[in-house]
């Protein structure tokens, strides 16, 4: 009897067990059927989704592509630049230091460098990121400025030679700058190009576009945006008294400074001093003189601005003191200039026949003056002759 219920309890044991792993394995075989259907479901979603970027025309090397792009735009540049081409002979100058030092390619600088390259055929390229850099041939040398910590743009100054530079078209406003004595690039993207040199009374820039945009501002007058094959030249005195730009390539809009006019509110009517500003198209020969002078009493500078057109004649021409609106003559105009000489030969004219006519007037009293004194020296003849008349 007790053999009996052994049986059975071992009996009823082992199927419960044969039953449990019946269970674990259906279980199994049903995360495995789950699994296999969410894989299939993530096949067909992907497969989905290739058939939809086929169709848009979008694969996705593209779309890493594009992300890379967009994260090398949003940090275009490295921490320190690296000199990735030299050839011939090329100097660095590193912050603080006063002596010139060969510069190694293949290496990283800190910012706050500056650059040269030395004889004709030497050639130098500074990387300051991917698609990003400086290039310099012959006798030609630039600097870089030091960045506060955080600051992602860039800033370089020209100060020899011919200098390149190669940008993303898609870089940020206000990414990267180029600064000069007179004046400071902003807003680069693409290719441009500078000439620069140092004259006897203080220095000349060629700029020119090659592709992309910029803008340029400097004291008294702002250039908002430069394209493709612009090309015009700054010059700028020692003291920086005088500016000149001058045409070279292609037609870009300056927008000149013209000081303050005093504008009367017709509602309130107070007045309001508003800055006066001229858009003058600084075509091929034409020019913008821009001269400045410091007056013996107080700060406030004299401004006086004029362009010319491709004959060298006086177009515009507007002088002003600097933040005061009652120190204005206001624009001047060619056919307010016109107007001014012909006045001015109207009066010379009048004034140089009033003078003929009085000298006229004097020759004819001189004239009078003599008839009478003759005539006053027969009668006195006439009367000696009657005298010695009576006297014999």
């Amino acid at each position: 009897m007790n053999m009996l219920a052994r049986t059975l309890v071992c009996a009823t044991s082992v199927i419960a067990t044969a039953v449990a792993w019946a269970q674990i394995d259906d279980e199994e075989d049903f995360d495995e059927a789950i699994d296999s259907e969410e894989v299939a479901v993530e096949e067909d979603e992907s497969i989905s989704s290739d058939d939809e970027e086929s169709a848009s025309g979008t694969t996705a090397g593209e779309k890493a592509k594009e992300k890379s792009v967009k994260v090398s735009l949003d940090k275009p540049f490295t921490l320190m630049p690296l000199c990735r081409l030299l050839e011939g002979e090329g100097e660095v100058r590193r912050p603080g230091a006063k002596e010139w030092m060969p510069i190694e390619e293949g290496r990283f600088y800190p910012l706050g460098c500056a650059y040269r390259t030395i004889g004709r055929d030497s050639r130098m390229s500074i990387q300051f990121g991917e698609g990003s850099e400086v290039s310099v041939s012959g006798s030609s040398s630039f600097s870089t400025f030091p960045q506060k910590i955080g600051d992602k743009s860039r800033a370089i100054a020209l100060e020899s030679g011919a200098i390149t530079i190669k940008l993303p078209r898609g870089v940020g406003s206000g990414m990267f700058s180029v600064s000069a004595p007179g004046f400071t690039v902003e807003n680069l993207s693409g290719d441009s190009r500078y000439t620069y040199r140092k004259t006897g009374d203080g220095d000349e820039a060629v700029v020119r576009c090659i592709t992309g945009a910029m803008s340029i501002k400097g004291r008294h007058f702002d250039i908002s945006r430069m394209t493709v094959a612009n090309e015009i030249r700054i010059r700028t005195s020692q003291d920086n008294l005088f500016t000149g730009l001058f045409g070279i390539s292609g037609d870009v809009i300056v927008k000149l400074d013209q000081g303050l006019v005093a504008v009367q509110d017709f509602e309130t009517k107070e007045f309001r001093d508003e800055p006066q500003f001229l858009d003058w198209h600084l075509s091929p020969k034409t020019a913008v003189r821009i001269h400045r002078a410091m007056p013996e009493i107080g700060e406030r500078m004299s401004v006086t601005v004029m362009t010319f057109d491709t004959n060298e004649e006086l177009q515009n021409r507007c002088s002003f003191s600097e933040g005061r609106s009652g120190v204005n003559t206001g624009e001047e105009g060619a056919g307010v200039l016109a107007k001014r000489d012909q006045d001015a030969a109207k009066k010379a004219a009048e004034a140089a026949e009033s003078i003929s006519l009085e000298e006229g007037d004097e020759e004819e009293e001189d004239e009078d003056s003599g008839d009478e004194s003759s005539s006053y020296d027969e009668d006195d003849s006439s009367s000696d002759g009657d005298d010695d008349e009576d006297l014999f």
